[in-house]
């Protein structure tokens, strides 16, 4: 089956919805599926179509279907998705957040009322629209007014390194920090507005035990992250992907911890893309959040209530090392994205 990929670029793989974007792509092709794009670098999974309008209008008449990512800006990925669904192409439709979420670009009630109208008569001509949470389910529902909507929540892979991916440089100062601190704790995202950075420095300033904490970030336009003047906090900036994995690894504890979301009518949305990162690679996940019923099955997720609370699991001795409990992968991501694929009349 032939589908139309109309994504975020997502190779070479920086961070965020590239992970998404890269290992959906890669699992759907290892399913059969053969996917086109008109972005981007040429990855091993895709076939790029060079040239973006004649190769758009090449999806249309030989694409079974088209598979979307979709976000609130006038952006030229959007308008082909409206453009495909005038065509009556058939059509999964990717959603990744409510439009709440413009308010961290400056936008106003009214202006996101306008976008709510907009979007719930783009999104009912959809065969399906697929988000990655609960509280994303409810906006489009109840403030869009659909009903073809299913939660696919995100997932992670094991990281398979190879030492010949990672820079000498990052295995040298890794080595150099294991050998000074007792206990890895990594956090690794975007410096936008939905973290929060300030309390994770304040942990790294209350923890009683001989911790290093490890900061990689992906800085947005104007969220650059401020240096840290403390002898147990490291930061890299813009690392590659080989060396993001790495350092999370080779990591002990991982960190999930989000700002209140008090600017969102449904509270806090996503589905942890670090969190399933640090579990399925065997580090104590400590979150702000409760997690998703997936991420509560694993063994070494821990909900925190508060910093107190935080700094407790921190300080703890560390679980003797087993297996890792894989409970959700981008296989099974691209898996039940299958079955929609595959339904006859989806809802």
């Amino acid at each position: 089956m032939k589908i139309g990929f109309l994504y975020y670029k997502f190779y070479p793989i920086e961070g965020g919805a590239a992970i998404h974007g890269y290992n959906l792509a890669k699992e759907l092709s290892l399913l059969g599926f053969k996917l086109y794009k008109l972005n981007g670098e040429n990855d091993p999974y895709t076939i790029k179509l060079n040239n973006p309008f004649t190769g758009f209008f090449w999806m249309l008449a030989k694409c079974d279907l088209f598979y979307a990512r979709m976000d609130y800006f006038f952006k030229f990925r959007n308008f082909l998705v409206v453009l495909a669904l005038l065509f009556r192409k058939k059509m999964i439709v990717e959603l990744n957040a409510p439009s709440d979420e413009l308010y961290l670009y400056g936008k106003t009630k009214a202006y996101i009322d306008r976008v709510d109208w907009l979007m719930a008569r783009i999104l009912k001509r959809a065969d399906v629209v697929i988000v990655v949470s609960e509280p994303i389910k409810q906006y489009c529902s109840k403030q869009l007014g659909l009903e073809n909507v299913v939660v696919v929540e995100n997932g992670a892979n094991p990281f398979d390194i190879s030492s010949e991916s990672v820079s000498e440089n990052i295995i040298r100062q890794l080595n150099s920090i294991k050998s000074n601190w007792q206990k890895l704790v990594v956090w690794s995202g975007s410096t936008n507005k939905m973290q929060n950075l300030d309390d994770l420095i304040i942990l790294a300033k209350k923890t009683k035990t001989k911790a290093a904490f490890l900061i990689i970030a992906k800085e947005e336009p104007g969220e650059q992250l401020q240096d840290v003047n403390e002898p147990n906090v490291f930061i890299w900036k813009g690392l590659k992907r080989p060396d993001v994995e790495y350092i999370i690894k080779e990591s002990d504890v991982g960190i999930a911890i989000y700002d209140d979301y008090h600017w969102s009518r449904w509270g806090f949305y996503n589905s942890s893309l670090k969190t399933f990162e640090y579990l399925n690679n065997g580090l104590i996940t400590i979150s702000n959040k409760e997690g998703t019923e997936i991420q509560k099955m694993n063994s070494n997720f821990r909900y925190a209530r508060n910093l107190d609370e935080m700094l407790t699991f921190i300080d703890e001795k560390l679980p003797a090392t087993g297996s890792v409990n894989q409970y959700r992968t981008w296989k099974h991501v691209a898996s039940e994205i299958s079955n929609l694929i595959y339904r006859p009349n989806p809802a």
